[in-house]
């Protein structure tokens, strides 16, 4: 009896409730499935929290009406609204938003300036609010105490609302044990491995939560399988077993963590750290606790009234582009999305201009973000496919040229430009007007989008000059501003010159090159600025598009991405990622 007493007052879980304090009622909302359906997602608007604080806010919660049970899975406070995820099974319950009242564990507490501070541990009070967590018989957090297994199959149990489902089928789990029905809902929901032993009084590692709660919110319909193992997040990735690995590369940054001291200083001369998973040690109930509030918070995504009113929780398109416009992802599903990055089909990056538009003319992605016209290989390949390209202007940008920031140089005429591409007619600067030095010239590849602007401008039907693309071809967008830079020389006096995107190279040149590095040149007569390039008065002004195959039907989720980028919030989207939006005009 005593052996049974303890184990209760060691429990995660304790089973005493909180006193709540209702706040009122929440309007209802949208609703949406997740996953295989089992979880649904429901969106409140609580219009109060307007005039709340930050810090009033982070006790708003969501509850049954009928029972008064906090919903485990809610949300923080954004824009007014909060999100409510339920098990689908009870999905017709009324809910209610309220503000709970924060506990104060008797053992969380510091000195300072004589006095006595509650110092909560993070995450700790947000889960106990929801009563996913609670402190023992004596109100004790106890942070530094191990849990055992069973314990934190408890947590997972009570954070999405299983249901026990019969005989857990474990050798060492008996009707009599307290853990009995919390065994048997992590067995059926997948969470707790078909194995002949559970061992639920053996401490859990810190790799067997993680991989707990990436079984759990799999389950719910938030996590999945990443596509590929991203275990250097941590810096002993190497020694993480195969069972835990996709877990700690769907969680990235939000693993558990120990930091260290590398012994060794950073560039500004801050010692280092390391952040180690540290898989096989026992897990602490203050780690568990960050863990999870912390993975409440960063991984469900959920839509902005944006996504909503353009139907993008029901789906987006799949997008793709050039290197330069990877920036108009990052805006545009920030725009759409809390926790915009955690979509699940936010891309990593863009396959370039050149093999962007392939994917979209196989129909393989359904609009892109390009910074340039496709080239004539490109039309050639969407001919003979039977495709039809649509170019829809969302931003203006240009094509520019650079060279090191101390050539005196000022500009090049149109006619000069393409003497250089096309003829390779200069080896000094001074036969272009300029100082007495070494004319370096740098081309891109002809599979990038540049190519499809030095098509448009210069090229006119003709090729870049072979002994120019054979010595001096950059790679990339981000190879033509280090290789120009890296170009400069004393002895020989020497200054290159290479092309990009306006846009990119303000951004791009500020994070790869030492400060003043490269400059710009003007064009006949006109050097590129925000406003020459809106008013068109530099000669290689043109614009960014969102281009989709002609045929895209007129209410699909491309056109649709199409009609938001046009909007007032998506030319925000265009100037937060660094473009100009075509408003400014």
């Amino acid at each position: 009896m005593k052996r049974a007493i303890a184990c209760l007052l060691c429990l995660l879980l304790a089973l005493t409730p909180l006193a709540w304090a209702a706040e009122g009622t929440a309007a209802g909302g949208e609703s949406w499935s997740l996953g295989d359906g089992a979880y649904v997602t429901h969106r409140l608007y609580y219009p109060q929290a307007e005039q709340m604080t930050w810090a009033e806010q982070q006790n708003l919660m969501v509850r049954y009406a009928d029972t008064g049970a906090p919903v485990a899975l809610t949300s923080d406070v954004y824009d007014g609204y909060l999100f409510a995820t339920v098990p689908a099974s009870e999905q017709g319950r009324e809910l209610e938003v309220y503000s709970a009242q924060p506990p104060h564990f008797a053992d969380l507490s510091d000195s300072w300036g004589g006095e006595s501070h509650y110092a909560p541990v993070p995450g700790a009070d947000m889960l106990a609010m929801r009563q996913i967590v609670q402190g023992n018989g004596a109100g004790e957090f106890e942070p530094d105490r191990t849990l055992t297994r069973a314990e934190a199959f408890a947590l997972m149990a009570r954070l999405a609302g299983l249901q026990p489902a019969g005989e857990p089928g474990y050798a060492d789990v008996d009707p009599g044990d307290w853990y009995y029905d919390t065994i048997s809902a992590v067995r059926a929901a997948g969470i707790a491995a078909a194995d002949e032993r559970v061992y639920p009084d053996r401490p859990v590692t810190r790799g067997e939560l993680t991989v707990m709660l990436y079984r759990t919110f799999s389950r719910i319909g938030w996590m999945r399988a990443p596509d590929a193992d991203q275990g250097q997040y941590v810096d002993d990735g190497d020694a993480l077993a195969p069972w835990a690995r996709d877990a700690y590369s769907a969680f990235g940054a939000l693993g558990i963590f120990t930091w260290q001291e590398s012994g060794q200083l950073d560039e500004d001369g801050i010692p280092g750290t390391l952040a180690l998973a540290q898989m096989d040690r026992p897990a602490l109930r203050r780690e568990a606790a960050e863990l999870i509030s912390d993975a409440l918070r960063f991984v469900p995504v959920y839509p902005t009234q944006a996504a909503i009113d353009y139907g993008f929780d029901q789906g987006m398109p799949t997008v793709d582009g050039s290197t330069s416009t990877y920036p108009y992802t990052g805006a545009v599903y920030g725009a759409l999305f809390i926790n915009s990055s955690r979509h699940p089909q936010y891309p990593a990056a863009h396959s370039k201009s050149y093999y962007s538009y392939e994917r979209l003319i196989e129909g393989e992605v359904d609009v892109l973000f390009a910074s340039t016209k496709p080239t004539e290989d490109t039309l050639r390949k969407a001919e003979q496919a039977g495709v039809e390209l649509e170019l829809i202007p969302i931003a203006y940008d240009a094509m520019v040229f650079f060279t090191n920031a101390d050539n005196p140089q000022q500009g090049l005429t149109m006619e000069q430009i393409r003497d250089i591409y096309v003829n390779n007619a200069y080896d000094n600067w001074a036969q272009l007007g300029g100082q007495e030095a070494l004319f370096v010239p740098y081309c891109r590849n002809a599979d990038s989008g540049s190519q499809a602007q030095m098509e448009q401008f210069f090229l006119h039907g003709d090729q870049i000059h072979p002994d120019i693309r054979r010595e001096t071809t950059s790679v990339s967008m981000a190879s033509v501003l280090t290789d120009v830079d890296g170009a400069r020389r004393d002895d020989p006096l020497t200054w290159a010159l290479g092309y990009s995107i306006y846009y990119y190279y303000l951004s791009a040149s500020q994070i790869l090159l030492p400060e003043n590095a490269l400059k710009l040149l003007a064009v006949d007569g006109v050097l590129p600025s925000d406003e020459t390039i809106a008013d068109g008065t530099y000669p290689l002004a043109g614009y960014n598009y969102a281009v989709v195959r002609a045929d895209e039907p007129a209410d699909s989720a491309a056109r649709r991405m199409v009609d938001f980028l046009l909007s007032e919030q998506g030319q925000q989207c265009v100037e937060n990622a660094g473009f100009g939006p075509l408003a400014q005009s």
